[in-house]
């Protein structure tokens, strides 16, 4: 049985780390991937791949995925935000839901940016203002999570994003998928993870019948 362990955690030394162990039981390979949902996901809020296995996991094999909750604002060069594009962020800023938590993206000289994030807007979320200089329909921006993208929305002039992290993380499968693609608003062969309290390890593993199991456990 091979292993193989990714560590995406791009956290401060004294934050905590979440793994999340996948185990690849079924008859043939997959590329494993993990997003995050909304409790309450406007539709023009879109999830990413947040996380995704570099190529297929094979029967019998595993992947683990490994993070930390710090939090930033992203940019990209995407176009108009659909189902299935490549988001590939163009830039990130990091930020904090207790401190900088506020960033404005503009075109400055024709250069796309996110300022540097200063305290304000709202208590508890992350706030991306849009400049009256972004033009529609080219870019989008939106928050990530321990160095990736994981919500976006398309960049509009004048428009402010607000975002109140709360996420819900998710493992699935697919024959093909790479980080960073915005996904559609449904998804099937998933499962919801869920850590308890004081539990930062949790094991995925996918039946032969292309069903999750999810516990706390390995199977």
């Amino acid at each position: 049985m091979s292993h193989l362990k990714m560590n995406f955690a791009d956290a401060a030394a004294n934050a905590t780390t979440y793994s999340l162990v996948c185990q690849n039981n079924s008859t043939v390979p997959w590329v494993f991937y993990v997003y995050q949902t909304m409790p309450v996901q406007p539709s023009d809020v879109f999830s990413l791949a947040w996380f995704a296995s570099p190529y297929k996991i094979s029967p019998g094999s595993k992947i683990t995925f490994t993070w930390g909750i710090d939090y930033s604002f992203v940019w990209g060069n995407s176009g108009t935000v659909t189902p299935g594009v490549n988001y590939n962020a163009g830039g990130s800023k990091p930020c904090s839901l207790t401190g900088a938590n506020m960033t404005t993206f503009s075109l400055d000289d024709n250069a796309p940016q996110l300022s540097t994030p200063v305290t304000g807007g709202q208590a508890g979320s992350l706030t991306v203002n849009q400049s009256a200089n972004v033009p529609n329909g080219v870019f989008s921006t939106g928050i990530g999570m321990s160095g990736q993208g994981s919500f976006v929305q398309q960049a509009l002039a004048n428009s402010p994003q607000v975002y109140t992290p709360t996420p819900k993380y998710w493992i699935a499968a697919a024959t093909q998928m790479q980080m960073g693609v915005v996904l559609a608003q449904t998804i099937t062969q998933n499962a919801q993870i869920t850590f308890p309290s004081s539990v930062y390890t949790m094991y995925a593993t996918l039946s032969d019948q292309q069903i999750w199991t999810v516990s706390q456990t390995s199977n």
